[in-house]
């Protein structure tokens, strides 16, 4: 308890904001690791001198992401291996994974160029056997792979495959490119693993995973790359709030 930083209750900050900042920090540092009991809230909430709902609205926006599970009788858990995104809101995957604390790193990456398929010359509207460049990724926050993206980029953009793929994706097309993402058209289903995702997520063939495939557009609507993702269903879990009319 003596190493966790204190707050600054003179910053403009809010508390429960630095509270959770602090806690992201820890977690991600291995201070706090998969499996830890966190400490009892009260001893906490008395560290940083703030109230316990103060630090249970920080605590609770953590195990909405998926970080904390709270357990009856044992307390707050730090649970990182289960990552909970929300489907509400988008963002690129490398600045939602930073804004939740999680260290993400990319375990393999492949460029190149191939002749569009059908399904690709349909979603990025161009001709069918169009070469376009192709990106392949594996992300994972350790060493087994969590997630596999495949993206298609549509031929005016520009990209020959050369550029700096290490930097987050979206920055590298408004960058260097003057290429914006601000619509996602998404489709979202389970499937069985095929040999090819079961090679690429070291799993058996036949594993449910969750497939995730999305068309992104610039300002005007027009398509700008065509992605699919696959999730291990053992790492990720989605959800979305509705609101009714």
């Amino acid at each position: 308890m003596n190493k966790i930083p204190l707050l600054d209750h003179e910053s403009k900050i809010p508390l429960h904001q630095q509270a959770e900042d602090q806690l992201r920090r820890l977690i991600k540092e291995n201070y706090f690791k998969e499996g830890d009991l966190f400490p009892k809230e009260m001893d906490l909430a008395k560290r940083w001198g703030i109230s316990r709902n103060t630090l249970r609205m920080a605590i609770g926006s953590m195990v909405k992401d998926g970080l904390l599970e709270r357990k009856k009788r044992s307390g707050t858990l730090v649970k990182k291996n289960k990552i909970k995104t929300d489907l509400s809101n988008w963002y690129s995957f490398t600045h939602e994974m930073e804004d939740k604390g999680i260290p993400f790193k990319t375990l393999q990456h492949e460029v190149g160029t191939v002749k569009a398929s059908q399904e690709v010359a349909r979603s990025l509207q161009i001709t069918p056997g169009t070469t376009v460049v192709c990106l392949e990724r594996i992300r994972s926050t350790g060493r087994k792979p969590m997630v596999c993206f495949e993206s298609f980029f549509h031929p005016r953009i520009g990209l020959t495959g050369k550029e700096n793929y290490e930097q987050p994706l979206y920055e590298l097309l408004d960058n260097e490119f003057n290429t914006v993402p601000v619509y996602s058209q998404e489709e979202i289903r389970a499937i069985a693993a095929s040999e090819k995702i079961a090679g690429l997520l070291k799993i058996a063939k036949g594993t449910p995973v969750l497939e995730r495939r999305r068309v992104v557009l610039d300002a005007g609507k027009k398509p700008i790359e065509f992605n699919i993702c696959w999730y291990r269903s053992d790492c990720f879990t989605y959800s979305i709030e509705i609101k009714r009319p």
